[in-house]
């Protein structure tokens, strides 16, 4: 993806980390998943447009080398910054040898703590990849709540109150609670 933020220089950031990454199989060049009639998955950028191998190492700080990254490297610093992390090595060593994306590296993507995911004992690597894919980054959705309440806002600035919501009870006070007999349910439910 390419975008214009703040600047006239595009900014090329990587695909987004999606629940099939844990599935799909090998990554293959971008030049091919094109020439197939289909777009490069973030595995296919990761695996063969960037210059790092599953034995470098991060150095201490708060970057990530910039010769990894090539063309994806001003989206890297700046996640970089923002988030206060520098970005983990992004391939690792698939079980035959070849490389691979790397979950530490979708988390970071998404703006989660290290090991938020990727720590949970007896997730697969491919599991980690499907369940990190499956989520939302933290900062976008707090970026869009927040619009929408300073939208909200600016609407009943200019039009007088809100409309009623469908209850004006709280969400809480409408939700029951099971049967007794109904077994309990696990606090954390992770999709197979």
């Amino acid at each position: 993806m390419v975008a214009k933020l703040y600047h006239d220089n595009p900014t090329v950031f990587f695909k987004t980390a999606t629940a099939n990454l844990g599935r799909n199989g090998s990554a293959q060049h971008p030049d091919c998943r094109k020439a197939g009639g289909h777009g490069p998955t973030l595995q296919d950028e990761v695996c063969f447009l960037l210059d790092v191998t599953p034995e470098d190492t991060a150095a201490d700080g708060p970057h990530s080398p910039a010769q990894w990254w090539g063309k994806f490297g001003p989206a890297v610093h700046r996640w970089d910054a923002l988030t206060g992390t520098a970005a983990p090595v992004p391939v690792i060593r698939g079980p035959r040898g070849g490389i691979k994306l790397s979950p530490r590296f979708c988390e970071w993507l998404m703006g989660l703590p290290d090991g938020w995911v990727t720590q949970v004992p007896g997730v697969s690597v491919n599991e980690q990849i499907a369940h990190i894919g499956n989520g939302v980054v933290p900062a976008q959705a707090y970026a869009a709540f927040k619009l929408l309440r300073e939208a909200r806002q600016q609407w009943e600035h200019d039009h007088g109150p809100a409309p009623a919501q469908p209850t004006d009870e709280p969400i809480s006070d409408t939700i029951q609670p099971p049967a007794a007999d109904t077994p309990p349910r696990p606090a954390v439910q992770l999709a197979a």
